[in-house]
């Protein structure tokens, strides 16, 4: 394990590993619609044709729920630098794209890596209508069993978003990740493929 220790050690590898945290394989158990009592609540106040008052309409979300939350990914590294992209299914969000923030290889202990998201930096996953959630991993624990294939379990926070995802808070768990170095990345860090399925909640 030398070889790869001196090539992923050597550098911040953005969404590499984070890459790890998303993209999918299609799986029919999702659904791209929205849940029906999670649509925005609208209120009108009806006034009299007489009145001259104005008429008060206001939209408002109800009060954040915590549900569980899957998902099913692929991820594959930005070849010509740092961070990632990654395509999918959420629970919640339809069919997802995103983008992975910087991150860092913190600790290698023989074969064993560990991954975290930089402080500022985060993953933004794109739901079906363009709504985002915000991400960043806390722990990555990558497991080599070869020169170029690891296995890994991955802890996801979730950090906010925007829509009906702003404030979002909840995580994501990943048991059974894959990784392989499928090549070199054209700065000479290693050009990862991740792929893995993740359960945890999700509150907004």
């Amino acid at each position: 394990m030398k070889t790869m220790k001196h090539i992923i050690g050597k550098s911040v590898l953005g969404a590499a590993f984070i890459t790890a945290f998303f993209v999918t394989i299609s799986c029919s158990q999702f659904s791209d619609a929205y849940d029906s009592d999670e649509l925005i609540a609208q209120e009108a106040l009806r006034l009299p044709p007489d009145s001259n008052e104005l008429i008060d309409i206001t939209a408002r979300k109800s009060n954040a729920v915590t549900r569980p939350v899957s998902i099913t990914l692929e991820g594959i590294d930005n070849a010509d630098g740092p961070g990632g992209t990654f395509t999918g299914i959420m629970t919640h969000l339809g069919k997802i794209t995103g983008v992975g923030g910087l991150g860092e290889v913190y600790d290698i202990q023989g074969n064993v890596f560990k991954f975290r998201t930089l402080p500022g930096e985060k993953d933004i996953i794109y739901a079906a209508n363009g709504d985002e959630v915000w991400a960043a991993t806390e722990d990555m624990i990558i497991t080599f069993n070869s020169e170029t294939t690891a296995v890994y379990t991955q802890l996801i926070n979730f950090i906010g978003g925007t829509g009906r995802f702003e404030g979002a808070s909840g995580f994501l768990e990943i048991e059974n990740g894959t990784l392989e170095i499928v090549g070199l990345k054209t700065n000479g860090d290693p050009l990862i493929r991740t792929s893995h399925v993740g359960n945890g909640e999700i509150t907004y």
